[in-house]
C-alpha cells in the first residue's frame, strides 16, 4: 500500500470496491508514521517553514490564555515529524488536536479539538474562543462548519481574495506581520 493521507487511503479502497478496515488503517498509518521519520532528512532538504512561522508560533505561545494545536487530515505521527523536522513543535500540544485518523470530515476534526483541549485543561471551551489559522478554502469551510473564527493566511496556494470568498472573517498575506497576526486574534 502506498503511504498517503487517510482520506486518500480511503478514497483508493472504495474506489476499488473495497471496504477500508481498522486493520488497513493500521497498517498505512503505521507505514506513513515510518516512512516519515526514515526520510525526516529529505523534508528538511526539500521543504522550510513558512517564513514567520516559528515566530508566529512563539509569539502566540507567549500569549497568556493562549493554547496551540493542530487539526490536519494528516495522521498525528506524520505531524508531528513535519513540525519537529521545520521546528515549528516546541508550543505546539499535539494530544489536543484533530487528525486524520479521527475523522474524514475537516469540521469534526476542529470539534474534536476542541473536545480533546477542553478534557485536557478540564473545562469547557466556546468556539468564539477559538481561532483556526488556516491557509485554504477548506480550512475556511471547516472553521465556519464548526462555528469557530478563522484567520486565513495567504500563504500556500489560494489567494487573499479566494480566502476571503470563501468567507475567513480576516485574512493576512502572511505570518510575517505578527500584529496583524494578534488584531486577528484580538477580535
Amino acid at each position: 500500500m502506498r503511504c498517503s493521507t487517510p482520506d486518500a487511503v480511503r478514497r483508493s479502497t472504495t474506489d476499488y470496491g473495497t471496504a477500508l478496515t481498522r486493520a488497513m488503517f493500521e497498517a498505512f498509518a503505521q507505514c506513513s508514521a515510518e516512512r516519515h521519520r526514515r526520510r525526516a532528512h529529505e523534508l528538511r532538504e526539500r521543504g522550510h517553514a513558512l517564513p514567520g512561522a516559528a515566530a508566529a508560533v512563539s509569539a502566540l505561545a507567549a500569549t497568556d490564555g493562549v493554547v496551540q494545536t493542530v487539526v490536519t487530515g494528516n495522521i498525528r505521527p506524520v505531524t508531528e515529524t513535519e513540525l519537529v523536522v521545520f521546528g515549528l513543535d516546541t508550543h505546539v500540544l499535539f494530544p489536543y488536536g484533530g487528525y486524520g485518523e479521527d475523522h474524514d470530515d475537516r469540521a469534526e476534526l476542529v470539534r474534536t479539538a476542541m473536545t480533546r483541549s477542553a478534557e485536557a485543561l478540564g473545562g469547557p471551551i466556546k468556539a468564539a474562543n477559538v481561532l483556526l489559522i488556516g491557509e485554504t478554502p477548506a480550512d475556511v469551510a471547516a472553521a465556519r462548519s464548526a462555528g469557530v473564527p478563522v484567520l486565513s493566511v495567504a500563504t500556500g496556494r489560494s489567494t487573499l481574495h479566494t480566502l476571503a470568498e470563501a468567507g475567513a472573517a480576516h485574512v493576512i498575506p502572511n505570518l510575517q506581520n505578527l500584529p496583524a497576526l494578534f488584531v486577528a486574534l484580538r477580535r
